[in-house]
């Protein structure tokens, strides 16, 4: 070939790379464009629903379970449900959906968490140490995986405590009773399930968690606080819904009452820590038609109930086992339980 025609060639061959090139960069502006659009299309969705009655309600209850968990921490060393578990629970989510959380908020409560539960790990390696029992150990798994902890040696040895501490049906079983949060074996078991699921390794939690999904499809729940746990746990075992899922979700909604909020037991009325805990498992197990009307109603009853600090009042009937704690949430002897349901409340009301 003669030095020309190569020339023409070369010259042919570096042309269309350049407007190939070309047209990769045209397309690369438009992806990254139509990229752009979707991204702040999502955003202005977000900011809507972040901003919505039901988002706004949440956001004002934030401040107050940041702090109440705070000075708990300043005046206790156990790790408790209410202010430990519910709140990283409640704030993950609220973090994750775009709410305001204080940055150091959740990893506060999280350390807290791993210190309480690393001085048990020679115990908890043994089956014991936990002074609520697998429910306990349940909460915590589950809330430091809401958190976004990665698993270590603490999450591992109540890991173990939970592989020693299965019954034989499967289940796992409430040690002290102290109603409502501390009262049921569907969520001792389900939360259980869930700690496994988050943290267990696969081949060690695989027949645990097989039994303890067929003792929920099995065994009838009694309070509302069961129907929630039973449907939460069947969503998270990925039991199809419309089998024993639908069913769960279906004898949850009929339990709601007239006045559109759920109560605790049959013979109460309807109050905040119920009708959150049943609105949460609704939502996050998906439940179809005609469930979502319930749960717009179920909200409209949260967002009546709201009071001006951005709390909802509970009263306790439990008795109390240690001297009384302010832990400067509203509403003095009632504040634990106030404190948990507001913190159902959120999870409830925010944005998905």
């Amino acid at each position: 070939m003669k030095p020309f025609a190569r020339g023409n060639l070369f010259l042919g061959i570096a042309v269309g790379s350049c407007k190939a090139w070309a047209k990769m960069r045209i397309v690369h502006f438009r992806l990254l464009a139509v990229l752009a659009a979707c991204l702040s299309g999502w955003g202005v969705l977000l900011a809507k629903e972040t901003s919505s009655p039901a988002g706004k309600a949440a956001s004002r209850a934030i401040p107050l379970i940041e702090k109440s968990a705070l000075v708990y921490v300043e005046k206790r060393d156990c790790f408790s449900c209410h202010h430990q578990a519910l709140a990283m629970m409640a704030l993950g989510r609220s973090r994750d959906v775009g709410l305001k959380v204080a940055q150091d908020s959740i990893a506060t409560q999280a350390k807290f968490s791993l210190d309480y539960f690393g001085g048990r790990s020679k115990l908890l390696l043994q089956g014991k140490g936990v002074p609520g029992g697998p429910y306990n150990a349940g909460y915590a798994l589950t809330s430091l995986s809401a958190a976004g902890e990665p698993a270590d040696e603490v999450t591992q040895a109540l890991v173990r405590y939970l592989l020693k501490s299965q019954k034989k049906d499967g289940s796992w079983k409430i040690i002290n009773h102290r109603p409502p949060i501390e009262d049921s074996h569907f969520a001792a078991t389900a939360l259980s399930y869930r700690g496994l699921q988050a943290y267990g390794e696969p081949k060690e939690r695989k027949g645990a968690l097989e039994k303890s999904l067929q003792w929920l499809k099995e065994t009838p729940p009694g309070s509302t606080e069961d129907h929630a746990f039973k449907l939460l746990g069947l969503h998270w075992g990925k039991v199809p819904k419309a089998k024993e899922t639908g069913k769960a979700s279906r004898a949850l909604l009929d339990l709601q009452r007239e006045d559109h909020g759920w109560a605790q037991l049959p013979d109460m009325t309807s109050d905040a820590y119920a009708t959150s805990l049943a609105l949460f498992a609704l939502k996050e197990s998906g439940a179809q038609q005609p469930v979502p009307k319930a749960i717009s109603l179920g909200e409209k009853w949260l967002l009546d109930h709201q009071l001006k600090d951005g709390s909802w009042l509970v009263k306790t009937r439990s008795k109390p086992i240690q001297k009384p704690l302010d832990s400067e949430f509203p509403h003095g002897k009632h504040q634990f339980i106030s404190m948990a349901a507001t913190c159902w409340a959120v999870m409830a009301l925010a944005p998905r």
